[in-house]
């Protein structure tokens, strides 16, 4: 029995990076490796400042050896283009805006299903496929697995959402798509791992960040706390009963001592859920802490590591 849902929404970050030196610059700032270059490769990371803290995300997808699309939906083009364009010195590189786009997320076992309705490949693990007038690959929405539908133009899109209807595809709204992500580990960039926050305060180290490519901004500090162990800061799974906070809120201890802050919350069936960037020093699993709005519980750290200690 085919299971799962449908998330609709708009990709914040749409760039075309291109010429000649456009493989090399990107690699020189992108967290993860992208070599070898070859089109149909994409990869997911970050963009770092240098600090290393964490500016933004997106995938990046290399169209040919000059050609290159950045697609992000939480992350803002002006914020990654401003990145990339500060560090461009003498390399022949040309950053374009391009419009935004609608993206759909397929989550569930009915994922190869309506990508063959679209006459659509199911994409490998770092590659993506594209026809008629979308691109798709894998997403971190869910542990059942994911795919990204980007729709190139209003007409495939209105094609994408006539599919998805036809097929009886269930859509979710933000909040839901927002838990089921929590649950599976995928911290949001830049609002759960942000500005404030180094790579590995919110277990992007795993999956997003490469050890073994050349240098790249930030890379110095990201390598230091890596080499020095966990951090001082990790993300955690929080939940409470009740309303849903606002977010950002400030949290505090039993000895009312502030040992982080919530930068999620959303409603699920027995309360709420959310993220939390917390110091081990004074949160662990387990605790109960305290804001102006709410108490909480603090159930697991949000990704793998030493923020369960």
């Amino acid at each position: 029995m085919n299971t799962g849902f449908g998330y609709d929404y708009t990709t914040r970050t749409h760039l075309l990076v291109s010429d000649e030196d456009a493989a090399d610059f990107l690699q020189s700032q992108f967290t993860n490796e992208l070599r070898p270059v070859e089109a149909g490769r994409c990869t997911y990371g970050l963009w770092l400042n240098v600090k290393g803290k964490v500016i933004a995300d997106s995938y990046v997808l290399c169209e040919g050896e000059e050609q290159f699309r950045l697609f992000s939906e939480t992350s803002e083009s002006a914020v990654v283009a401003e990145t990339l364009e500060n560090h461009i010195i003498a390399d022949d590189v040309v950053i374009e805006s391009e419009p935004a786009l609608v993206g759909v997320a397929i989550v569930g076992n009915m994922v190869d299903s309506v990508l063959r309705e679209l006459n659509l490949n199911s994409p490998q693990a770092g590659r993506f496929e594209s026809a008629e007038g979308c691109v798709v690959f894998q997403g971190r929405r869910s542990r059942a697995g994911s795919v990204e539908v980007i729709c190139l133009s209003s007409v495939a899109a209105v094609r994408v959402r006539a599919v998805l209807s036809q097929l009886g595809v269930p859509m979710v709204s933000s909040a839901q798509m927002t838990a089921e992500r929590i649950e599976a580990g995928y911290p949001q960039v830049p609002i759960e791992v942000g500005p404030t926050d180094l790579p590995g305060e919110g277990g992007l180290e795993l999956d997003s960040v490469s050890f073994t490519k050349g240098c790249y901004l930030g890379q110095e500090v990201v390598a230091r706390m890596h080499n020095l162990g966990r951090p001082q800061r990790t993300l955690f799974v929080v939940s409470g009963e009740g309303v849903v906070p606002e977010c950002p809120l400030a949290l505090y201890n039993g000895e009312a001592k502030k040992v982080g802050e919530l930068r999620t919350a959303v409603a699920r069936a027995d309360g709420w859920v959310g993220a939390a960037m917390l110091k081990h020093r004074f949160a662990k699993v387990g605790d109960r802490l305290v804001s102006d709005l709410c108490e909480l519980l603090v159930e697991r750290a949000f990704r793998g590591g030493g923020g369960d200690l």
